[in-house]
């Protein structure tokens, strides 16, 4: 992905203007609650804010407005900046720089770091796709790290600038974008469950039955989802066991919430995977009783061609003193008695039904 494309990412453009910091423009931006609504602010603004916000006594305290730094694509540039200017600890900063990390919830002094994964359908590829996200929260701030363009942050940040009064905590916006996340996993479950269908549907046909490859990658995708998805409900119900700061008496209800998504979610998946499972289990059988169905119709019919040749060796043998050589109807007696042997055979197949 290019500068430019990166640049694009998220949500609305402003440039930034530290000077300082020129190399991170195109991939950091800040927003914050100013006296005409939610906009997009400079980069300097945004860091003499989040000074204030990371000095905070309180979650709620209202002469501090929230502020929501995204940086996209980290790279090591952006590293140092989490690390000098937003004072993250290293372990934190690393885990957002090289990814692939278990969803989690972190408690570092001052904040909380998260873990999330975000999904998606590759239209192109008609596969998921899988996002990793990085969330600080702390008093009065909340700092997201991403790799790719998240549409949820998106959706967030256009419900907080129609409704400001709602997302006065940051708990509020945490909430809102770990819902978003959960809730746009329905679509890819209901794409799953249409890919599932399909195989089904297809293990018994005659013409077209499912691949085997085709169930081991739906699978594989299943399994992957799975193992994102129930880490994810035991870190929401952790939240919901602990007194964290961020989640107010009032939030409690709205991430209970998410955490019944996030059941319905695992269990679906599950159910999926059964699902599936069974599908794998009728395709091997299938496969299997039409190889026996083969193997009997190719017995059969060796049988009754082994007949027939059997009479045709007898009389093929090279013997001076043989009655039947010297008939006159000796060969179309040849000939029918394989016939009515070959027919007895093939009526008994029949009855059989082995044919």
């Amino acid at each position: 992905m290019t500068d430019a494309a990166q640049a694009k990412g998220l949500l609305s453009q402003t440039e930034l203007t530290d000077s300082t910091i020129p190399e991170l423009r195109p991939r950091i931006q800040a927003y914050a609650e100013t006296a005409t609504g939610i906009h997009a602010i400079r980069m300097d603004d945004a860091l003499e804010m989040f000074e204030r916000c990371r000095t905070a006594a309180k979650a709620d305290e209202p002469d501090i407005p929230l502020v929501w730094i995204d940086i996209a694509s980290p790279g090591e540039s952006e590293a140092e900046f989490m690390r000098s200017r937003l004072h993250f600890h290293p372990l934190a900063v690393e885990d957002c720089v090289r990814g692939r990390q278990r969803p989690k919830l972190d408690r570092y002094p001052g904040y909380y770091f998260m873990v999330l994964y975000a999904a998606a359908i590759n239209p192109e590829r008609d596969r998921m796709a899988l996002h990793e996200v990085h969330l600080f929260l702390g008093r009065r701030y909340i700092v997201t790290v991403h790799d790719h363009r998240i549409s949820q942050f998106g959706e967030v940040l256009a419900r907080w600038r129609a409704d400001p009064a709602s997302f006065r905590t940051v708990g509020a916006i945490g909430h809102a974008i770990v819902d978003a996340v959960i809730d746009d996993y329905f679509p890819v479950l209901d794409h799953f469950a249409g890919r599932v269908e399909e195989v089904e549907l297809d293990v018994f046909r005659t013409d077209r039955g499912a691949g085997l490859e085709q169930i081991l990658g739906i699978r594989r995708e299943l399994t992957l989802f799975r193992k994102v998805v129930g880490p994810e409900r035991d870190l929401l119900s952790t939240m919901l066991r602990r007194d964290l700061p961020f989640v107010s008496p009032e939030l409690v209800l709205y991430f209970q919430d998410v955490h019944d998504h996030a059941m319905r979610v695992v269990e679906e998946l599950d159910t999926l995977r059964d699902l599936l499972s069974a599908a794998l289990e009728g395709q091997l059988s299938t496969a299997s009783n039409q190889l026996n169905v083969t193997m009997r119709l190719m017995a059969a019919w060796s049988i009754i061609l082994m007949a027939m040749a059997w009479i045709a060796g007898i009389y093929g043998m090279n013997f001076r003193v043989m009655p039947e050589t010297q008939w006159a109807l000796g060969y179309p007696f040849a000939l029918l008695l394989m016939a009515i042997v070959g027919a007895a055979l093939l009526f008994y197949f029949k009855r059989k039904h082995w044919l």
